[in-house]
C-alpha cells in the first residue's frame, strides 16, 4: 500500500498539469515596432509617415525618435485622440501641429474636422 501511495504521489508531482505554463528559452514578446531588423532597411531612403500615439514605444524611446535616430526620413505623423505624445486631455480638440521635440509635422486624426487628409493638404 505504501508503494502505491508513493508511486501516486510521485506520479502527480512529476507529471505537469495540463494547465501548467510551458517555458521557452525565447519567452520575450516583442511588439512589431521593436522588431526593427525586419523593416528598417525598407524605410531607408524613403519619405515615411507614421500613424502613432504615445504608446508607440521601442523600449523607453518613442517610435518616431527611434526612427529619426536611425536616419529614417519621417516627414509626417498622423496622431489620434489625446495628441501624438499623449499630452492632450480626454475630449480636448487636437489640431495639426509640429512635434516640439523633433519638428516633424503632426496631422491630427481627431477632432471636429472630418475632411480627408488629401483635401486638407491641398489647402495648405
Amino acid at each position: 500500500m505504501k508503494t502505491l501511495l508513493l508511486f501516486t504521489l510521485l506520479f502527480f508531482f512529476f507529471i505537469p498539469s495540463p494547465h501548467a505554463q510551458i517555458k521557452y528559452s525565447n519567452d520575450i514578446i516583442k511588439t512589431g515596432a521593436e522588431q526593427t531588423e525586419k523593416y528598417i532597411d525598407r524605410l531607408k531612403g524613403k519619405k515615411v509617415g507614421l500613424v502613432a500615439n504615445q504608446t508607440s514605444i521601442i523600449r523607453d524611446t518613442h517610435l518616431l525618435d527611434s526612427l529619426l535616430n536611425r536616419g529614417i526620413n519621417v516627414v509626417k505623423v498622423f496622431g489620434p485622440e489625446h495628441g501624438f505624445r499623449g499630452n492632450a486631455s480626454n475630449g480636448t480638440e487636437v489640431g495639426d501641429e509640429k512635434d516640439a521635440k523633433t519638428g516633424v509635422e503632426i496631422v491630427s486624426l481627431y477632432g471636429k474636422e472630418k475632411e480627408t487628409y488629401s483635401r486638407r493638404s491641398k489647402r495648405h
